[in-house]
């Protein structure tokens, strides 16, 4: 499941805002149950609809809460990520022709 999501740009400013307004930072938020359902719902809501489909909210706010300390390195990384992806980058690898 870690492997099969994406951070992109909406989401990583919908957490932002989100940390920004309770004045805290991810791994903060990622150690206390409620803010880490949160975080979880905030990933969740950017994901594929396919992906939702399978993985249902309830079950992301328990895997994030259940492997907390996983989760807040790994989502730390996808936001970095998405960070150094180019704006509008679908990263296909298409040769322009």
């Amino acid at each position: 499941m870690i492997g099969q999501f994406e951070i992109h740009g909406g989401v990583k400013k919908q957490l932002q805002t989100y940390l920004e307004e309770k004045g805290i930072d991810l791994k903060t938020a990622m150690d206390a149950e409620q803010t880490n359902g949160e975080v979880a719902a905030i990933v969740h809501e950017g994901l594929p609809a396919m992906v939702k489909k399978i993985y249902s909210l309830p079950k992301m706010q328990t895997f994030f809460w259940e492997k907390k300390d996983l989760m807040v390195d790994y989502v730390a990384q996808r936001l970095e990520a998405a960070e150094k992806k180019p704006k509008g980058s679908k990263n296909n690898n298409q040769k322009k022709r």
